[in-house]
């Protein structure tokens, strides 16, 4: 008999934790069944457990993901050939806010001893558990003497804009948001801003919102009179500065000092099974421990929704949530396209994944069982102290982790089923996965694999306090694969101009 795992009492499909050939017997959940399969079925991918007709849902997790396109007759493969994702329906789907389903995380996630924790403390009292120099250009036009001192100095943190000016107002707010909130967060020690001089937002302004928070300068092309001048100028600034953040020493800080940023890319079938559960589980113990977590990607919300209703502090969270999705959904029809056409990716499709739907259930796993406490935009920084917020940002992956990063993530949890080298420069990405295949051929930009987990010889718990004791030795210095690789890739958010 071959394995197949059922996530909940109410599901028609099940998933393949074995390879099944056509005839095999099934067991589910580690139980007998009468269950006989009618075709081949991969690994990760999914078989109904019941006769499913035509037009009838779909159900995985206790969700809907998606409709039959045809009769699908128990134990035949449920995939993308026959099941319609159930995101096509969305604008019509009713939201309701319930304010009694909101509820505080355990008090077991309180650690009783709490780890040793070093950063360094900013004058704002945010924590950085790395000490960069950022040095980022203004505009797109500024782009050479940046790229010119990454090349020279690797450990110097450059950031090019593929953007800059000929911008409609609502484009240059969310530059500056950007750019600003990559110079605030906490891993960044000093900043210096490169512009041309003539462009939407002169690189002199980023300077002055910097204040006295950290030791910040801008060079503009146009009043140094080349290239090489300005590069020669920054060089000396930046060699400074450099100096004055190597003789910086870490300090003593908390786990209520993270601000702990969560993605998925690359996900397969053990994404939305083991990996994103594991770091749901860590996010509750960073913010029942007084720290922040945030919850990107916005496009991969669709079609679970209803979990972010359920644990929305307030009807105004709740709404924002859903006033966001309604501004992408809407996006996608005025461009004559719908949300669902571009996830699943192939890759997706190809572990397991089948809809947007299907995607988002297990996206929303990483939010772990915290409320939370408010919605944030690209650049903008979460209101309170402590707590789980959800970050409007794409779902591509370096845009994601840049958008986290902007919003002051110091440290960021990235799991990968079908394996992904991406980073981002300015927090460290620790690379989370459950697959078995992925530890096989892809191992070299792995952090940390729990597949234990996943083949059932360890619980969700123990691969996600091993993951927690690998963010604790990240955040203490430990550098992760995509840091010791150079893994630094940027991607800026699509503007909106038709200019």
């Amino acid at each position: 008999m071959k394995k197949a795992m059922m996530y909940d009492s109410g599901d028609n499909i099940a998933v393949a934790l074995e390879e099944i050939q056509a005839g095999d017997a099934i067991l589910i959940n580690d139980r007998a069944s009468d269950l006989i399969a009618k075709d081949a079925i991969r690994v990760g991918h999914k078989l109904a457990t019941t006769d499913i007709k035509k037009g009838a849902a779909v159900i995985k997790m206790g969700h809907v993901m998606g409709f039959a396109k045809e009769d699908i007759p128990a134990g035949a493969y449920t995939h993308v050939h026959n099941v319609a994702d159930s995101v096509q329906n969305w604008a019509t789907a009713q939201h309701h806010y319930d304010p009694s389903t909101v509820k505080e995380i355990s008090d077991s996630y309180i650690l009783p001893t709490l780890p040793k924790l070093y950063g360094y403390r900013r004058a704002n009292q945010m924590v950085g558990f790395r000490n960069h120099l950022l040095i980022v250009s203004t505009v797109v036009c500024a782009n050479q003497p940046v790229e010119k001192l990454g090349k020279k100095y690797e450990d110097f943190i450059t950031i090019s804009n593929p953007t800059g000016c000929v911008m409609l107002p609502n484009d240059v707010a969310r530059l500056k948001a950007l750019l600003l909130g990559l110079a605030r967060n906490p891993n960044v020690g000093a900043v210096i801003f490169c512009g041309l001089g003539c462009e939407a937002v002169d690189c002199e302004w980023y300077c002055k919102q910097m204040g006295d928070e950290k030791p910040a300068a801008f060079v503009r092309i146009q009043s140094e009179g080349s290239c090489e001048a300005a590069f020669l100028k920054m060089e000396s600034i930046a060699l400074a500065m450099k100096k004055e953040l190597d003789a910086m020493q870490r300090t003593e800080v908390s786990v209520a000092d993270i601000r702990l940023g969560t993605k998925c890319g690359g996900s397969d079938w053990t994404t939305a099974a083991v990996a994103n559960p594991a770091i749901g589980f860590v996010s509750d113990v960073v913010v029942k421990n007084g720290g922040i977590s945030l919850q990107g990607e916005t496009t991969g919300w669709f079609g679970a929704e209803s979990f972010f209703l359920a644990h929305a502090r307030t009807k105004e969270t709740a709404d924002r949530i859903i006033d966001l999705m309604e501004q992408t959904y809407q996006k996608c029809e005025m461009a004559g396209r719908h949300i669902e056409e571009g996830n699943p990716t192939p890759g997706n499709i190809e572990g397991g994944i089948t809809t947007l739907a299907e995607k988002a259930l297990g996206n929303v796993k990483k939010g772990g069982t915290a409320p939370i406490e408010g919605v944030i935009d690209i650049g903008e920084y979460p209101a309170g102290s402590h707590g789980l917020y959800i970050a409007n940002n794409p779902g591509l992956d370096p845009i994601s982790l840049l958008g986290l990063t902007s919003s002051g993530a110091n440290v960021l949890i990235y799991s990968t089923g079908r394996g992904s080298p991406v980073g981002t420069p300015v927090a460290p990405s620790i690379k989370l996965t459950a697959s078995p295949t992925s530890v096989k051929i892809f191992s070299a930009h792995i952090d940390i694999e729990i597949t234990d987990v996943t083949m059932g010889k360890a619980q969700i718990e123990d691969g996600a306090w091993r993951l927690f004791d690998k963010l604790i030795k990240t955040c203490n210095g430990e550098l992760t694969i995509a840091e010791q690789n150079g893994n630094r890739e940027v991607a800026f958010p699509l503007m909106v101009s038709p200019l």
